[in-house]
């Protein structure tokens, strides 16, 4: 299910809005109090513990503080560190983003396309013994939708356990066939613990400090600074199967808490660390020059310039939205701020990625589609059909927050300048950025969007989701529609990828949104550490999923 993505949480009414289309389309502790802790020669003191060290020790740098490590109340990359190695979801995603089983052994649909029955696996317990149930993911997608995530799409859902006790159904309003995937990234709660409490007291009740979890990690102590983790012995199929022998694999992991990238890059000098992510690309480089070797995550979240398409915008014609994209340099962008070049919303890394040709570029091509639509040159500036001279802006996030975001408006400005249509950068906040996408008082901006592992592109691009402003472009076109909703239906992977390839021809046509790249996430890596491969990831901190199929040489 596609998103915006304003650098944090979507803004609520981005959030709702997405909700209402997207099915068209704390703290965790052993009893123990959080304190600072510092570094001690032989290793950080924690309360109730100490970091493990040593072989078959997996030791991870993350950038963020430790705030809520707890499903669907995880803030920080802290937070989501834990969370991803001690909790399990529905289902796990393998390298490639496809959904396999996970707590759910299995899963089937409907011939209606609309109902889904999870069966959950009896060997999944519960770190305190209590086996996961049904009913632990019935709690935990009633708790998903009256946290409004991800846009509403849990609220949308209907569930419930099944009649043979041991499944649970899930029934869609219309049909999604990405839903095991969206599942995949919903780590489940335990009712047995949180059932019978408000929803605003989950995170920080004496039950939450409990630390009752069902993932193949257990936390043994934690504090702000770092955390313990340490294999469990009751592993699932998955979980074994990702083993694949014990020799070399991760036994314990120790996560250490950094506020920043700088913080997390001294600790890698001092080789404190074995992995580190989310650092940006100068990071990286001086990270690598000192040791180890770097391995780019795929990332879904797609970075275009969006254009405003309501009755009488300038860029209605994709002549015009061609012509300016064939002046601006992605490659340029990439090399310097990582990812990959884009063409449509679809990753590369995605099993429905199709090939496309890549656009013309050049000044000759930009000046055949500026002609072709009307616009005619005069005295060095670009004048419309009735004689207007032509002037764009560009909004986007404040560089110093979002300095790609920043780079490839000011790209795009001088290139456009240049070409003899003057073009102005406004940054805005993302308060404000959303409200003038939301108006339609805007002619282009950059945008971010999280596409998803399993691509659902109606939320962008779908007629209905004008009015519920997921669709900030203003696209309403019927045989677009059709694509999409035909892209959604739960099909066989075959039929799914050449739907989604028609959706990706039609776009590439059309360039409502000038594609740029796809971000990318790097991850320091040590020389010890081995098997770490390409993965698509939500989040910096979900690569710690595949954590199982890592090997730690023997020193």
């Amino acid at each position: 299910m596609a998103r915006l993505d304003f650098g944090g949480r979507p803004s609520t009414r981005i959030r709702q809005a997405l909700g209402a289309i997207a099915l068209l389309a704390a703290v965790v502790l052993s009893g123990m109090q959080l304190g600072l802790i510092s570094p001690p020669q032989g290793g950080i003191s924690l309360v109730g513990g100490t970091l493990p060290s040593g072989p078959g020790v997996l030791s991870e740098g993350v950038i963020g503080t430790l705030e809520t490590p707890l499903p669907l109340f995880a803030a920080s990359g802290a937070d989501r560190a834990v969370v991803a190695l001690s909790y399990r979801a529905l289902t796990h995603l393998d390298s490639g983003g496809s959904p396999e089983p996970e707590v759910a052994a299995s899963w089937s649909v409907a011939e209606d396309g609309l109902t889904w029955t999870f069966v959950v696996d009896p060997a999944a317990a519960w770190s305190d013994g209590t086996p996961v149930t049904p009913n632990d993911a019935l709690f935990t997608i009633g708790v998903a939708g009256q946290l409004g995530l991800e846009g509403g799409y849990y609220d949308a859902l209907s569930a419930e356990i099944g009649s043979d006790g041991a499944s649970i159904v899930i029934r869609t309003p219309r049909e999604v066939a990405s839903l095991p995937v969206a599942l995949g990234a919903l780590p489940l709660l335990p009712a047995h613990i949180f059932e019978g409490l408000p929803i605003d007291e989950i995170a920080d009740s004496e039950a939450a400090r409990r630390n009752v979890s069902s993932g193949p990690f257990q936390v043994t102590s934690i504090s702000s600074s770092a955390a313990a983790l340490t294999r469990r012995s009751d592993l699932l199929a998955g979980d074994l199967a990702r083993i694949a022998g014990a020799e070399g694999s991760v036994e314990a992991i120790a996560l250490r808490f950094y506020p920043d990238g700088a913080a997390a890059l001294d600790a890698w000098r001092r080789s404190e660390i074995d992995l580190v992510a989310g650092l940006n690309r100068d990071e990286v480089e001086a990270g690598v020059a000192h040791r180890g070797s770097s391995v780019e995550l795929g990332s879904t979240v797609f970075t275009g310039i969006a254009t405003n398409l309501r009755p009488g915008a300038i860029l209605r014609n994709s002549a015009l939205r061609r012509g300016l994209l064939a002046l601006l340099d992605p490659e340029w962008i990439t090399t310097r701020f990582g990812g990959s070049v884009a063409r449509t919303p679809v990753s590369p890394l995605s099993w429905a990625w199709t090939e496309i040709s890549p656009s013309k570029r050049g000044t000759d091509y930009a000046t055949a589609q500026m002609t072709s639509a009307g616009w005619k040159a005069k005295e060095g500036l670009w004048v419309t059909k009735a004689g207007k001279t032509v002037s764009l802006e560009i909004l986007t996030l404040p560089s110093v927050d979002h300095p790609a975001d920043a780079a490839i408006a000011a790209q795009a400005a001088v290139a456009w300048t240049r070409f003899g249509i003057p073009t102005s950068v406004v940054e805005v906040d993302a308060t404000e950025l959303d409200a003038r996408l939301a108006a339609g008082d805007f002619t282009a901006a950059v945008l971010n969007v999280e596409v998803g592992i399993d691509p659902d592109l109606y939320p962008l691009f779908g007629s209905a989701a004008v009015l519920a402003g997921g669709n900030v472009a203003g696209i309403q076109v019927k045989q677009l529609d059709e694509l999409l909703n035909a892209a959604r239906k739960p099909a066989g992977v075959e039929v799914r990828r050449e739907a989604l390839a028609a959706v990706q021809r039609w776009l590439a046509a059309a360039d409502y949104f000038l594609p740029i790249r796809f971000r990318g996430v790097e991850l320091l890596t040590a020389e010890r550490v081995q098997r770490v491969t390409p993965l698509i990831v939500e989040s910096v901190e979900t690569h710690l999923r595949d954590v199982l199929s890592f090997r730690i040489a023997a020193p």
